[in-house]
């Protein structure tokens, strides 16, 4: 095995390893980018080419390869290429190199399934010989701006192991003649055909998405009892996380470098939390401390002697949706090479390659309703707040004191996915003409908080507005502007926004109070607000608060008429039996005997009509009440309910 790009002491260490193997095999080849130039090699090997060179990447930007690759083909050396234009917009010049081959006549196709084109790879067909790891060939992927100090980690291989590149050739192949995943870009002037032999996979590859790269990787941790090293660019798969946690459970050592850009990466808010979750768990953690980045992907299991190294980040589309590379080598140079490497960035032997893992806050809470200082709530409130990408969990304090105290503690409710995305939490059995005072702390999985600050919001007095004893409120699902309810006079008023009451799951205002076994609710709906055509109101059985919920509905709508909607199980997709074409005023009644329930509609609240049975198994206590729903999620839609009974 060569080695290239380590410092003198540890090349004489891997030397060593290298010289006491008794076993023959092919060459192999690792370049450090840290100190080493690992882009002439890969010249060199384009530059001597005189049979094939096939080409693969996700982009490319160093011009240096597109210029002598043109070359070639202009020499009448065949050359093949596999692209993926959807990273033009975020790698400037990618759509460059892609036209100057196009417009050297240079065959081209592209990938055109879901995942993305990840490999990064060039194969020799005259020098049997493949390069691949985890670099991109842009400028700064192969070549440090200055040793040690500013340069992108990345793991660059090069072998003429048989075995591997043969299964290059193979795969290869498959993406050039595969039209399903892939079509033609430029140049391509006859049939798609095969140029290698078809051989067998070498064991050690891992070539996703046909082989999950997760399941094997976790397999392997799972089975590791000495030791666990990895370096790994980005982690949003918590099959990883989670494996790696358990080790650290079980007494497996184990040391973990990660990216600083990727921690707070609003694309990919999902690395924070698995970061955050092995620092809670005592996951040794450093991150880069020298300039450039940190890309590459790699993992050391020394009870296994194996090193895993590729393309493939700890992503679930990395596992089983992109177009990956992986060798999972028991080659013990490369073993040692990598373990070398390993230290020299943890230890700092060299410069100061890693800095120690600081675990931050997430964004303070930003509150959006009940207002600060509003008047007029029921007997329950729902708490909405805009908590950003990185906060999981929260500490809800309510109370009638100016210092609330805490009512709920590590709340999981994940983080805010878009501007437009609000936490919620609801609060019930509020007593009449009281001030409430609320306070929300997020926290990240590392358990780092930031508080919110304190708002508060009064009740309406029993005799004008709150619910009868026994009923609750509520918004259920993600509904955009809270909702309320109240009571007076024999009238129930129900205020509520959200999507619709449909699908898989429901966003609706409920009234509400719990139901054992048989049971009917009967109402005259008196009034309904027009927001939309499909504005609806009426009397609910309900398995559950949650939005995806099984549930019947005898419904009257602002102008689409009346109808029995339902879901037979949680998260199943909604049905409908359409009823008379009637608008409020109109009666509706409810009915469920067993796992059977029957909804009814009437004109005068004595003759009724059936509508529609549906079976819906659930549980023996249900809730039963009236719901509304705008069917415009930024709009409340007020509907007055009268004659209510069971």
């Amino acid at each position: 095995m060569t080695v290239v790009g380590v410092a003198r002491r540890w090349l004489l260490v891997t030397l060593t390893v290298l010289a006491s193997s008794t076993t023959a095999r092919a060459a192999d080849t690792l370049c450090d980018p840290a100190s080493a130039n690992c882009r002439t090699q890969l010249l060199t090997l384009i530059q001597n080419e005189r049979v094939g060179i096939d080409v693969a990447f996700w982009f490319m930007q160093d011009s240096r390869y597109m210029s002598e690759i043109i070359r070639r083909w202009q020499a009448g050396v065949p050359v093949r290429l596999l692209i993926d234009p959807r990273a033009n917009p975020t790698y400037t010049g990618n759509d460059q190199m892609i036209a100057a081959f196009q417009q050297a006549g240079i065959p081209l196709r592209k990938r055109t399934a879901g995942g993305i084109l990840h490999w990064k790879m060039m194969l020799f067909a005259g020098q049997n010989t493949v390069e691949f790891g985890s670099a991109n060939y842009s400028p700064d992927a192969f070549v440090p701006s200055t040793p040690y100090t500013n340069y992108v980690a990345e793991t660059v291989f090069y072998t003429d192991d048989p075995g591997v590149v043969n299964s290059f050739k193979t795969k290869f192949d498959d993406a050039w003649t595969d039209t399903v995943g892939f079509r033609d870009y430029a140049n391509i002037l006859s049939g798609l055909t095969r140029t290698y032999p078809t051989y067998p996979l070498d064991p050690a590859m891992n070539f996703p998405p046909s082989q999950d790269y997760a399941t094997r990787a976790v397999g392997r941790y799972n089975a590791e009892r000495v030791k666990i090293d990895a370096i790994m660019y980005r982690i949003t798969d918590q099959r990883h996380t989670n494996a790696i946690i358990n080790a650290k459970a079980r007494g497996v050592p184990v040391r973990l470098i990660v990216e600083n850009d990727q921690y707070r990466d609003p694309d990919y808010p999902w690395d924070a939390w698995n970061v955050d979750r092995l620092y809670a768990a005592g996951v040794p953690l450093r991150w880069r401390g020298h300039a450039g980045q940190n890309h590459e992907k790699v993992v050391l299991l020394y009870g296994q002697n194996m090193s895993i190294f590729g393309s493939s980040n700890w992503t679930t589309a990395s596992a089983n949706s992109q177009a990956e590379h992986n060798y999972f080598t028991t080659k013990s140079a490369i073993f040692q090479w990598f373990a070398t490497q390993f230290d020299r960035m943890w230890n700092n032997s060299v410069a100061n390659e890693t800095a120690p893992f600081v675990p931050l806050p997430p964004d303070q809470p930003s509150y959006r309703s009940p207002a600060n200082g509003s008047l007029g709530s029921g007997t329950s409130a729902t708490l909405m707040w805009y908590a950003g990408a990185w906060a999981h969990t929260y500490d809800i304090y309510v109370g009638t004191s100016p210092a609330p105290p805490l009512l709920a503690a590590n709340v999981n409710l994940g983080p805010s996915t878009s501007p437009t995305t609000y936490q919620r939490f609801m609060i019930s059995n509020l007593a009449p003409s009281a001030t409430y005072y609320w306070k929300v702390v997020s926290k990240t999985m590392a358990g780092l908080p930031a508080a919110g600050s304190v708002w508060s919001f009064t009740t309406s007095a029993s005799t004008a507005g709150s619910l009868p004893s026994g009923w609750n409120d509520g918004d259920v699902g993600s509904v955009g502007v809270a909702g309320a309810a109240s009571y007076g006079g024999g009238t129930f008023n129900v205020s509520g926004s959200g999507a619709d009451i449909w699908g898989t799951a429901d966003a609706f205002h409920f009234a509400y109070q719990s139901m054992s076994g048989d049971g009917q609710l009967v109402a005259r709906v008196a009034s309904l607000a027009n927001v939309n055509g499909w504005t609806k109101a009426g009397v609910m059985i309900r398995g559950s608060l949650s939005a995806n919920s099984p549930f019947a509905l005898m419904l009257v709508s602002a102008a689409r008429g009346t109808a029995l909607q339902y879901r037979t199980g949680a998260g199943a997709a909604a049905g409908s039996v359409a009823g008379p074409v009637a608008a409020a005023p109109y009666w509706v009644k409810i009915v469920r005997s067993g796992n059977t329930i029957t909804g009814y509609t009437s004109s005068n609240g004595s003759a009724w009509t059936t509508v529609g049975s549906v079976t819906i198994a659930m549980a023996s206590t249900v809730q039963v009440g009236l719901a509304v729903t705008s069917h415009d999620n930024s709009k409340l839609a007020t509907a007055s309910f009268d004659n209510v009974a069971r």
